[in-house]
Order: structure tokens, then C-alpha cells, then sequence
């Protein structure tokens, strides 16, 4: 199993480069990926989850965890202003958001893809508020998709200009692909 978890650590750094490579071409703050650690972070923060899930390939789910500060500061990033709680700006808010998880967890799912060579398509990504681990206990226990899935995790710290900001990334994988990979 360490062979096989050492397999799946380098897809999602590799899948994690090529994300920030890619939020390096649309955004004018400079991306920059820092430690990526497996484990779990005690951390139980508000937070804006990005939950991924394709329904043609149930075998792997991703959630993004953005502290609710660091996910302000990704959306003063993008749009130039800070976050207000009218109605227009939580949409766009949640666009950005989604749109900056949607780059994540795609670049890293394409790794998976690639690797098992087959195409995955997957949904468009849902944005969840909340405490982490609420969020994170929904999605592991109640999605039925995830009840099996051997949940693996890891904490990416991405540095910018004067900011650090720190994601978490968790996902769920079938034990048939982990034996597959």
C-alpha cells in the first residue's frame, strides 16, 4: 500500500503544478505552490469547500477546503474588490471561487485521467460554506458515492506577493483504483 500511496502523492503534486501554472496565466498575482503535506489539518475553520464529482466515473471525489478569509482574499485577487454580502457580489463570489476549485481539482482529476487512461468527465463543482469538518463528515458519511472510498488528504500552502494562503485538498478513491495505479 506505501507504493501505491507514494504513486498517488505524486499525481496530486504534479496535477497541483499544473493548476498553478495555469491560475499563473489568469491572474496577476503570482502563484506559488508551497509544502504539500498528507495529513489532516486539525484546523476546524469556517471555510468554502469545492466539492468535484463526476457521475460517468464515481471511483474518485475531491473537496477543497479555502479558509473563509483566504477564500476573501482569492476573490479580492480576482475581481479587485472585497467581498460584500449583496447579492451581486455572492454570486460572482461564488463564481470566482468555483472557477479557482474547478482549476485545482481538474488539473489533479486529469492527472488520475491520464494515468488510467480513459476520459473523465466530470460535473460542474458545487460550493459548500461551513465548518470544515461538518462539510467534510457530510460528504465522506452521507454521499453514498463516498461511503467506500478510502479518504486521503493533503495541506497546500500557495505564497504570493505578501500573501500565504493555505488550502486543503481531500478526495476519495476507490480502492480499485488505488490497486490500479
Amino acid at each position: 500500500m506505501n507504493l501505491e500511496m507514494e504513486s498517488i502523492k505524486n499525481i496530486i503534486s504534479k496535477g497541483l503544478n499544473k493548476s498553478i501554472d495555469k491560475m499563473n496565466r489568469i491572474s496577476s498575482f503570482k502563484w506559488e505552490l508551497g509544502n504539500i503535506k498528507f495529513e489532516v489539518s486539525k484546523d476546524n475553520n469556517d471555510c468554502v469547500a469545492i466539492y468535484l464529482l463526476s457521475k460517468d466515473f464515481n471511483k474518485i471525489a475531491f473537496v477543497l477546503f479555502i479558509k473563509k478569509e483566504d477564500a476573501n482574499k482569492i476573490f479580492k485577487i480576482f475581481s479587485g474588490y472585497y467581498p460584500d454580502l449583496s447579492d451581486s457580489y455572492k454570486n460572482s463570489y461564488e463564481i470566482i471561487l468555483r472557477e479557482v476549485g474547478n482549476i485545482v481539482l481538474n488539473s489533479v482529476l486529469g492527472e488520475f485521467a491520464n494515468l488510467m487512461r480513459i476520459a473523465i468527465i466530470p460535473d460542474l463543482p458545487k460550493v459548500i460554506s461551513g465548518e470544515k469538518f461538518f462539510i467534510l463528515e457530510n460528504i465522506s458519511r452521507i454521499i453514498e458515492e463516498n461511503i467506500l472510498k478510502i479518504p486521503i488528504s493533503s495541506v497546500i500552502k500557495v505564497k504570493g506577493r505578501d500573501k500565504i494562503m493555505e488550502m486543503e485538498l481531500f478526495f476519495f478513491v476507490d480502492n480499485e483504483i488505488i490497486r490500479k495505479i
